[in-house]
Order: C-alpha cells, then sequence, then structure tokens
C-alpha cells in the first residue's frame, strides 16, 4: 500500500509518504514538518508536492490518504481534511481518519497507563488517556487546567513541545504530530482489522467566529 498521511490539527503542518507490503518493513518514502500556525493553507501543498515529487510519486499511484482529525483549532482541521477528502474523491482512494492524540500516543510506545494533552487554546487543553500506545482509555476531551487536573489525577501526561504547563502534573516532553507515525499507526489498525475513524473533524468546541443574530433595530 502506498500512503499519504497528513495532519494540520495543531500548529505542526506534517506530511509523509510510506509504502508497506504485508511481511516486510514499512518504508519511509518522503516527510515534510513545518511549525505555523497561520499557514496551513500555503505550507500543506507545497509539502505534499515535495513529497511525491521526492519519491518519483504520481498522485495517482496513491492508495490511501490517512488525515489528522483532531482536535483542533478549526481552521487548521478544516485545511488538512479538506485537502484529505478532495484526495480521496478525485483519486478515488480511501481516506482514513485517526485522532491527532491517539498518534501522539502511539508516538510515545508507552506500556502503561498515561495521558496526551495538547493546548486548545483559550486557556483550555485537550486530552485524552490511554491504557497503553494503542490503546484509548478514554474519548478526547476539552476543559480548563482544572478540569484536566481533575480528570488525570496524578497520571503520567505527553505533551508535544510549546504546550502550557499544568500545575500538579508530571509532564513529559513528548515529539510534535508527525506523518510517518501517523500513517504506521492507520497501517497498524488496518493489519489488525480494525475499522478506521471517518474523516470528520473532531472540534470538541464551537468556533470562535459565530453567525451573527441579525440586525439591530434603530429604534430600541
Amino acid at each position: 500500500m502506498l500512503l499519504l498521511g497528513l495532519d494540520t490539527a495543531t500548529a505542526v503542518t506534517t506530511v509523509a509518504l510510506v509504502w508497506s507490503v504485508p511481511g516486510a518493513d514499512t518504508q519511509v518514502l518522503g516527510e515534510r514538518s513545518h511549525v505555523d500556525a497561520r499557514r496551513h493553507g500555503q505550507v500543506l501543498p507545497v509539502q505534499i508536492d515535495e513529497v511525491l515529487r521526492g519519491a518519483g510519486v504520481n498522485p495517482a499511484d496513491l492508495d490511501a490518504v490517512a488525515v489528522g482529525i483532531g482536535p483542533g483549532a478549526f481552521t487548521g482541521l478544516r485545511v488538512g481534511l479538506a485537502t484529505a477528502q478532495t484526495l480521496g474523491q478525485a483519486l478515488q482512494i480511501p481516506v482514513h481518519g485517526v485522532s491527532t492524540l491517539d498518534v501522539l500516543a502511539f508516538a510515545t510506545q508507552c506500556e502503561g497507563p498515561f495521558a496526551v494533552v495538547t493546548d486548545a487554546r483559550r486557556r483550555e487543553f485537550f486530552w485524552a488517556t490511554y491504557r497503553r500506545h494503542d490503546v484509548r482509555s478514554s474519548a478526547p476531551t476539552v476543559g480548563t487546567p482544572a478540569a484536566a487536573r481533575e480528570a488525570l489525577g496524578g497520571m503520567t501526561v505527553f505533551c508535544p513541545p510549546r504546550t502550557p504547563a499544568i500545575d500538579g502534573q508530571r509532564v513529559v516532553e513528548g515529539g510534535e504530530p508527525n506523518g510517518e507515525v501517523l500513517c504506521r499507526l492507520v497501517l497498524s489498525r488496518l493489519a489488525k482489522g480494525q475499522s478506521a475513524e471517518a474523516p470528520v473533524p473532531l472540534y470538541l468546541r464551537r468556533p470562535d467566529v459565530t453567525p451573527s443574530a441579525g440586525p439591530k433595530s434603530v429604534l430600541a
């Protein structure tokens, strides 16, 4: 399987291309990552083009696309998911969704109970808990630092760089979201016969911009 993976749920825009054959080692054919929370739309197409060209692969050669579904910011998630869905529709190939928190957990290869926490901005966090690196024990959640402390207790917490501190928690700095790890997680699930998540954004809260309630009366 020739799999293109991408994630734009955080400040990181990441893309990877991997080749997988049953019974053989997965080969990473290309990977790009860039940190800038405001440039997902500009960076992502360039990264995809660079990864495909560098591997000598045409888009029509792809067998599937894997995409991070968040949780994350509205604008960033929309860029990655719209791109993945467009590729899937244009090429008539499957699009596999995967939680960005699950990707970060998978990268730890941790065997004991732990949590993954990311910055949700607006003085809030996204988090989920895990029995081990590939088994989630609670659904992704968003909340205040106080809510995170109550939910996570004394559990070890893995956070990407630049995540604000959570008082009272044992925090281990983990890696950034990574396209290669995303692909490996999706391939691992497919090999076990597990169903992929739908490529639908996991926002967990409403966007910052809301529809207008309508014009106010000048007579009020």
